[in-house]
């Protein structure tokens, strides 16, 4: 035995029938085409190809042209924009008050906040305060010292006559 290997068998690839492979270079060639040919029928209408032609005569268009305006509607119209843009303009005067009276309100709120923050930061910092230096306690003046004879055992001295 050979080990399973068969020596006289001619290995070939089998290809497929040329029928076969002429069939599908036609196939390609055709959608290729069908593909370039809906491409240039696309930008020759400019994209405005209808999805579903009618056999019917198309309907005239729906918007009318454009007529000319008469003066006065012209005059009326520009009368109009007029009173919006003095309408506007009242507004936006309104509006410019209404923020200087805010901006007030606040410059003075601020003011007010400043006013109160200083109080309470000497209250909260007692370094910050003096502290008030109490008096030195005053001397009792010094009682006038007799002119006599002092008794120094508690016993009571003779009483002297003066000079």
């Amino acid at each position: 035995m050979t080990d399973g290997v068969n020596d006289d068998y001619e290995y070939r690839l089998e290809k497929p029938p040329r029928s076969r492979a002429l069939l599908w270079i036609v196939l390609i060639v055709v959608l290729a085409a069908a593909g370039i040919g809906s491409f240039l029928l696309w930008r020759s209408y400019g994209n405005g190809l209808p999805a579903f032609p009618s056999l019917t005569p198309a309907a005239e268009s729906a918007t009318p042209p454009d007529k000319p305006v008469g003066l006065t509607d012209f005059q009326a119209f520009q009368q109009q924009i007029v009173g919006s843009m003095q309408s506007t303009a009242q507004v936006l005067a309104a509006q410019d008050a209404e923020i200087k009276r805010l901006s007030d309100q606040v410059s003075a709120l601020s003011a007010n906040l400043d006013l109160l923050e200083h109080p309470l930061a000497q209250a909260v910092d007692p370094a910050a305060v003096p502290k008030p230096v109490a008096p030195a306690p005053k001397k009792k003046p010094a009682a006038p010292k007799p002119a006599g004879a002092i008794s120094t055992g508690g016993a009571p001295l003779p009483l002297q006559s003066p000079h």
